[in-house]
């Protein structure tokens, strides 16, 4: 790592420090806004939620705080992951009933809004921080978005939900916290466990199969995503692009969850295996 690199990269954690410290809950101004969005995107403009680029947030009136800025979904991650989605669906055949989308811990709301959009699904979300769910609510509303927000512990949002289809869509995104070590993330050491949520997704459903969205750091500890997902067959594996300075990024695991594969190593129910993958993926 060169000088340059090394001081963008020690900017980039005196920010983040203080975004998720004293300015945890504090509403971002534009010059906050760009200087997030330079240091941990490389450029300003890169910074981008709800399709509002961070040096137009403000005057569109939405208001992002601190902690939002650090750990929301930015465009582009939702937009192609919903891309994928859709491909993968356009080879199975139709299912019964109108599929939702239910994403867990909803933060900016930014993942779920987008997926509703391209897949043209309406979207239930819950949020446990009260400050945060005032704000993204706010914000949903300013873009015009169709997401229905619940100030809620994501056990009593899928307590609401009974299953409508098996294309039914849940985004699984829990605090990291210590889960996240030098050495990579531990599924099972969220808040909540992993493990757990898909256990509770499972139940919620009656056993009914669904695809789940699961993010993780580029290195997941222990198996653990696989233990979390033994009883889902996966379908695909996104690996954006790292926004500078980083060195490590995002990964986005798709699976089917509740479905198992035959013998031929087809996804029993999901009309056939996924297709290959494109650059940027894994699978």
């Amino acid at each position: 790592m060169n000088t340059s690199e090394s001081s963008d990269h020690a900017a980039y954690f005196a920010l983040r420090n203080r975004l998720l410290g004293p300015q945890r809950n504090q509403v971002l101004t534009t010059d906050q806004l760009c200087e997030a969005g330079r240091l941990m995107c490389g450029r300003p403009e890169k910074l981008s939620l709800y399709g509002v680029p961070a040096p137009e947030m403000e005057a569109r009136g939405l208001r992002i705080l601190g902690r939002t800025a650090i750990e929301c979904t930015k465009d582009p991650h939702p937009v192609a992951v919903a891309g994928a989605i859709a491909e993968i669906e356009a080879d199975a055949p139709e299912a019964d009933g109108e599929a939702m989308v239910v994403d867990l811990f909803c933060g900016s709301g930014n993942f779920g809004h987008h997926l509703g959009r391209r897949l043209g699904r309406p979207v239930y979300a819950s949020e446990l921080d009260p400050a945060v769910h005032e704000v993204s609510r706010r914000n949903l509303d300013r873009v015009g978005s169709t997401v229905d927000l619940r100030l809620a512990d994501y056990r009593d949002l899928l307590g609401m939900l009974p299953a409508r289809s098996e294309r039914d869509i849940y985004l699984v995104e829990p605090a990291w916290g210590p889960a996240l070590t030098p050495d990579g993330l531990d599924l099972a050491r969220t808040s909540p466990p992993v493990p757990e949520i898909i256990g509770n997704i499972h139940r919620s459903r009656d056993r009914v199969p669904c695809m789940v969205v699961i993010e993780t750091s580029d290195r997941v500890l222990h198996g653990s995503l696989e233990t979390s997902l033994r009883d889902a067959v996966h379908l695909r594996t996104l690996s954006p692009k790292p926004f500078p300075p980083h060195r490590t990024g995002s990964r986005f695991h798709l699976y089917h969850l509740g479905k198992r594969r035959n013998r031929a190593g087809r996804a029993v129910g999901s009309g056939g295996p996924s297709p290959p993958a494109r650059p940027g993926e894994d699978r």
